[in-house]
């Protein structure tokens, strides 16, 4: 299911945290053509894309665990296959901005790859596993464009436990929903499109197998984890 779904109608700001190229902003933009949208990465270059792709919104160069954003201030923050790009000590800190910034009975949406049976075939911990041929494959510097002396860096991508996301993700959330998707079309897409990409080919039927695949909910066996959670209004302390 896409992520777009869950945006609640009537939500007047957006924060899209990992924008990458503002794919999720310009979707955003059209279901909600009046929402302030916010969208913040570490790589310039999507950055530049970003942009362009949602030209009203307000893009900004930021690490996760450092939010350049006001308290209690969104309606919605989007996390998609972006947590697993943080360095491990870092993920609470990052979660508790998330947490942060949105208002009370604010939703996050938050996807990661899930410790399914394939989480083996991730192509991003390519780069470890092949370090040669990633570099001849990808061209060193595109996809990790912009980590260079940031607290984020290239890491190996964890697959994250159900259990594990609720126990990050600590106390005062609801969950609305939570959810699998995908199982091995994902990841074999998503390493194809890459090569295709730099030959200059179109991908976007790639793409799309790889939505259908995304759609389906595999349960514990599936490649990626969808949480849909609340944040709980602080509770209001007893009258003296």
């Amino acid at each position: 299911m896409h992520p777009i779904r869950w945006i609640t109608r009537g939500a007047s700001s957006i924060l899209d945290v990992g924008c990458n190229a503002g794919e999720l902003l310009a979707f955003c933009r059209r279901v909600e053509p009046d929402a302030r949208l916010v969208g913040v990465d570490i790589n310039p270059v999507a950055l530049a894309a970003a942009r362009v792709a949602a030209p009203t919104a307000l893009i900004a160069r930021a690490e996760v665990h450092r939010l350049p954003l006001d308290a209690d201030g969104l309606d919605v923050v989007a996390c998609i296959e972006v947590l697993e790009h943080v360095p491990a000590p870092l993920r609470r800190d990052a979660l508790g901005e998330m947490a942060r910034v949105l208002r009370p009975g604010g939703r996050l949406i938050l996807r990661v790859p899930h410790a399914g049976v394939f989480a083996w075939l991730d192509p991003g911990n390519a780069r470890f596993r092949f370090p040669a041929l990633y570099r001849r494959l990808i061209a060193a510097g595109r996809r990790d464009a912009g980590y260079a002396g940031r607290a984020s860096g290239v890491v190996w991508h964890h697959h994250f436990r159900h259990r594990e996301l609720i126990d990050l993700l600590g106390s005062g959330w609801r969950i609305e929903a939570a959810r699998g998707g995908g199982l091995f079309l994902l990841p074999l897409l998503d390493a194809a499109t890459w090569p295709l990409q730099r030959l200059g080919l179109r991908t976007e039927r790639l793409h799309r197998l790889a939505d259908l695949d995304l759609g389906i909910d595999y349960g514990r066996l599936s490649y990626t984890w969808l949480i849909v959670a609340s944040k709980v209004e602080p509770a209001t302390p007893p009258q003296q």
